[in-house]
């Protein structure tokens, strides 16, 4: 593969028969969110034959895209869906088969949504929430005996969507060292220092950090805020439709009040970076930049991952960080 690329790419049809066209040219461009607004895949398979076509590459089945390198860890899973469309045409002497695919669990609620109801006695260990929630949502569990020395004393309880369970949890688990994230087919347990077989991503310009961009909602903070900033300027103002009566104080009074939002708010960050095979929404990854200042944690909100293994393919990873 070209400089050490591999892409495969899996279709399986109704029957439960499963197709591997990886030996193909493959260029594919998935996009992925924690919250599964966007769970899409758009791939180009080059000069399939007609039975894998008519038999696997068609509305319905399932596909599987596995991205990473022919050293080091096996391909990481970055897309699983249904084809919605898939369409074959001729290019000079090739044929390309384009097939779109959509994650079906997020065309109705958002996964995260799903209602929960926990309840374990005293003395319960976190592997034990890990296994349940696995079960109602139908994730593997990865790593999870990392989690079984984590005990809760009094117990642990929980109801409300799944996403504030997951939230909790990692809470209780972060201060053990032990860290969570959910993919579209496994929970991964990880632990923060290097000892975990599912270690946090350290990215930074010498290890694969192509490019990084303060993407922080600046004004977007201040909108929202505005009634308490214009309480501090000593001036009339319409908010909303609505006339605020002020009281003059000192207008420095308002910056300072900037100042501790922008220092309060979670920070977000876009980020370019050679494939990762094991990175996810919602993996905990170390970014360090110093020629930015940054250097922190972060979690991976959004994901656009391209693919190939043509010599003008694309192979980067696109990624929306917020701060930890």
């Amino acid at each position: 593969m070209l400089w050490g690329r591999k892409v495969i790419l899996q279709a399986r049809n109704a029957d439960g028969v499963q197709v591997d066209v990886a030996a193909l040219r493959i260029d594919a461009r998935c996009v992925r969110s924690r919250v599964f607004d966007d769970n899409e895949l758009e791939a180009t398979i080059h000069n399939a034959n007609e039975d894998t076509i008519s038999k696997f590459l068609q509305r319905g089945a399932n596909v599987a895209l596995f991205a990473g390198y022919e050293q080091g860890a096996e391909p990481g899973l970055m897309y699983q869906g249904n084809i919605i469309d898939s369409k074959t045409y001729r290019d000079g002497t090739d044929t390309l088969t384009v097939i779109r695919s959509i994650a079906l669990r997020s065309l109705s609620r958002p996964f995260t949504s799903t209602p929960v109801c926990l309840s374990f006695p005293k003395d319960s260990s976190a592997d034990m929430v890990i296994d349940s929630i696995c079960a109602i949502l139908g994730l593997v569990p990865q790593g999870k005996e990392m989690a079984k020395e984590v005990k809760f004393p009094g117990g642990w309880t929980f109801v409300g969507p799944v996403s504030r369970a997951m939230k909790k949890l990692s809470q209780d688990l972060k201060t053990k060292g032990i860290g969570i994230y959910v993919d579209l087919a496994e929970m991964v347990v990880f632990r923060y220092n290097p000892d975990s077989s599912y270690s946090i991503a350290y990215i930074t310009p010498e290890s694969g950090l192509l490019n990084l961009q303060d993407t922080t909602d600046y004004v977007g903070a201040a909108h929202s805020n505005l009634g308490s900033l214009a309480s501090k300027i000593g001036e009339s103002a319409n908010v909303g439709g609505k006339d605020i009566k002020l009281t003059p104080e000192n207008t420095d009074d308002a910056y300072a009040l900037l100042d501790k939002i922008f220092t309060n708010m979670k920070k977000t960050y876009s980020a370019r970076t050679m494939v990762f095979p094991k990175l996810r929404p919602n993996s905990m990854v170390h970014v360090a930049d110093p020629n930015r200042g940054v250097d922190g944690l972060f979690v991976v909100d959004r994901m656009e991952v391209a693919v190939g293994t043509g010599k003008d393919s694309s192979f980067a990873m696109d990624l929306n960080l917020v701060e930890a």
